[in-house]
């Protein structure tokens, strides 16, 4: 919900304050002989200030010099805003793709992977335009500045010439765009882990919970016990010895006798109440 209402937003936000700047700068030049002429100079995205020309008047008679401002900010004004319709398209897309289309989005998983990795690269291409444009900023301030501008002006270097700013740029819009960007790049980055979980990979590398030492300790102690158990179970079981009787008034003595299976108990002729008592043997082989 928070991607569906405000990357859109931010998106729109970032690229009209950066794509739709416009500034002009107004120095006001006073000859020695008393002429006076405003030099109005315009200039805006996409920041090509090489092409920005102007007239400025030399004092010397009625003659006139064309200057031009320095450098190129193109590339990397337009990749960010390049960036920012990018990323709005592809916001109202998801936005309807998740409102009218939640069965197809869900069919095979692949809209929840196809998503996470798109997340991943706006908010990598947000980082990158958002740096690149920040810096580029500062480079189309300097460029700009009155008073280097103002040395560019063979009127001005003149002492005997006034010159006079009557009109500087407002920077705050592109200084919107460079915090617009950076919110952009924090929103995408926070998304990736509820686009990761819309995935269901997370999931998946919990299905075999490894078990702690407690539980390992646990299960080899029960293992012992069933197995020791066991053992005991059918040592007992395995051969059954009768001992001797014997009858103390005849003096007689019963063999000893051994029996596979079911105990046998062998008592002396003479004396059938009388017997000697069970010893249980477990051989081992």
């Amino acid at each position: 919900m928070c991607m569906v209402i405000f990357a859109p937003l931010f998106a729109v936000c970032a690229f009209a304050t950066c794509g739709g700047y416009s500034g002009q700068i107004m120095v006001k030049v006073e000859c020695m002989d008393k002429t006076q002429r405003n030099i109005s100079i315009s200039f805006g995205y996409p920041f090509r200030l090489q092409q920005v020309h102007f007239s400025v008047p030399i004092c010397e008679g009625k003659r006139y010099e064309t200057l031009f401002l320095e450098g190129d900010y193109a590339s990397s004004a337009q990749f960010f805003v390049t960036v920012s319709v990018l990323a709005f398209l592809y916001s109202l897309l998801a936005t309807v793709v998740y409102i009218f289309y939640q069965n197809k989005y869900r069919e095979k998983n692949r809209g929840p992977l196809v998503d996470c990795l798109v997340t991943v690269i706006f908010s990598c291409l947000w980082l990158v335009s958002s740096i690149a444009w920040a810096k580029t900023l500062s480079g189309v301030k300097t460029a700009t500045d009155v008073s280097l501008i103002q040395m560019l002006m063979s009127a001005c270097r003149d002492e005997e010439n006034l010159c006079e700013t009557l009109e500087e740029p407002t920077w705050t819009n592109l200084n919107v765009s460079v915090a617009f960007g950076f919110l952009n790049f924090s929103l995408w980055a926070g998304n990736i882990w509820f686009a990761y979980k819309e995935t269901g990979l997370h999931k998946s590398g919990q299905r075999y919970p490894s078990r702690t030492p407690s539980e390992k300790r646990s299960g080899s102690f029960r293992q012992y016990s069933q197995s020791s158990f066991d053992q005991s179970g059918t040592g007992f079981g395995q051969r059954l010895y009768s001992q001797p009787s014997f009858d103390l008034s005849g003096g007689g003595l019963s063999l000893l006798q051994t029996s596979l299976g079911q105990p046998n108990v062998y008592r002396q002729m003479g004396s059938p109440t009388s017997r000697g008592p069970l010893i249980f043997v477990n051989e081992s082989q």
